[in-house]
């Protein structure tokens, strides 16, 4: 509905986790969910928190969801953290309070 109303595509942000959702099957089940609808992907950087329950993806499985969604003419960005050296990134700073 809303691509057909505006002409604009609909932005999914997304994460991958070591373990969770890092393997082909994974991507290609995005890759359906997108085909609804023109839309765009951001894959998200995990910031790692201590004692945390998910990790940060490989840097293969990232590779592997780039590769696969654009095969699929699907716009992919990779959205990289800053401040995560220093326990500064996104979601790390609460964990610090």
């Amino acid at each position: 509905y809303w691509y057909s109303k505006t002409k604009n595509r609909i932005t999914y942000e997304y994460v991958v986790w070591k373990g969770v959702n890092d393997t082909k099957e994974d991507v290609e089940a995005l890759v359906q969910f997108c085909k609804f609808a023109t839309s765009k992907v951001n894959l998200i950087e995990y910031n790692p928190i201590d004692d945390g329950e998910f990790q940060q993806a490989h840097e293969s499985a990232i590779k592997l969801y780039v590769d696969v969604l654009e095969s699929n003419n699907i716009t992919v960005t990779i959205r990289r953290s800053r401040g995560k050296d220093i326990d500064a990134a996104c979601g790390q700073l609460a964990n610090k309070a």
